[in-house]
């Protein structure tokens, strides 16, 4: 979904560590990865995978960081233990959430002032539901943006190229139920800032694109196949990074967005746009 939306085949992002306490080259990848989509909103959690359980469907793509940076990002990470499900988890509310930020996106040269609705509602979402040391529920983007801890602008959020039109060739009408019906369910048991930032966000969806909502919903399930190890083929290599489209109606272009809508895309434009290397398989 994300590389549909967001202009490139970067659909996840993390952190490169080692968990032997040894030096030398990373081994694992640190990040906020789905497990049982959709059986809750709060899956899978922050996990320290090797990077072969990522292969030979995915490959894994590096950029290097300042040892400043780097430092702040291992720091960040040691609040949490490297076992599965243990310390915090992954939000399938905001992978929706984003998608809808992006939408917006596509919809600024067409209709403004839906765009700026929709912005404004998953905006809302993304601040209320901000990952703390109290709440610790990421998204991919948002764990590597928290522990790097780089502002980014609504206008960063801009893709090259949005095509959203293809979210409706992953769709499947059974999965995408079951994911608007879950994140349906979820509003019940929140706290009244929360719940009402998702309620609005929901409605502005239903009310004013619900075709999207289901593609989206339907692209996250479909997404799992991913997760589950159920791909096929051969990963796609990442075109050289294109400038962000032109949106000069963009309100508030350098307004700070929470580190809920940031994308992998944004991570690679800010921190590696001429740096990004292909991690090389053992030999």
């Amino acid at each position: 979904m994300m590389q549909l939306l967001d202009g490139t085949c970067l659909s996840h992002s993390g952190i490169a560590v080692r968990v032997d306490g040894r030096e030398g080259p990373a081994t694992h990848l640190a990040s906020a990865l789905t497990r049982r989509l959709p059986g809750s909103m709060e899956l899978g959690g922050v996990r320290w995978d090797p990077f072969e359980k990522f292969r030979p469907h995915r490959d894994l793509y590096t950029v290097a960081m300042p040892d400043d940076l780097r430092a702040r990002a291992l720091e960040h990470l040691a609040r949490f233990r490297p076992r599965r499900g243990e310390a915090a988890s992954f939000s399938v509310v905001k992978l929706v959430t984003v998608a809808a930020a992006l939408r917006s996106v596509e919809l600024q040269v067409a209709d403004q002032a839906r765009a700026e609705r929709l912005f404004g509602a998953a905006r809302a979402v993304a601040a209320t539901w901000a990952a703390s040391d109290d709440a610790p529920s990421y998204y991919c983007a948002e764990l590597a943006a928290t522990a790097y801890g780089r502002p980014f602008t609504r206008a960063e959020m801009t893709p090259p190229a949005a095509t959203v039109s293809g979210l409706g060739d992953l769709a499947r009408t059974r999965w995408s139920g079951r994911v608007t019906r879950a994140i349906a369910r979820v509003v019940d048991g929140l706290d009244e800032p929360r719940r009402r930032s998702l309620a609005r966000l929901l409605g502005v969806l239903a009310r004013e694109d619900r075709g999207f909502l289901h593609h989206a919903a339907g692209a996250i399930a479909s997404s799992a196949a991913v997760a589950f190890r159920r791909a096929t083929g051969v990963p796609s290599a990442p075109e050289p990074l294109a400038p962000p489209r032109v949106l000069p109606a963009l309100v508030d272009p350098h307004a700070v967005i929470p580190y809920a809508l940031v994308t992998p895309r944004m991570l690679w434009a800010a921190f590696g746009r001429e740096s990004l290397r292909r991690v090389g398989q053992p030999t």
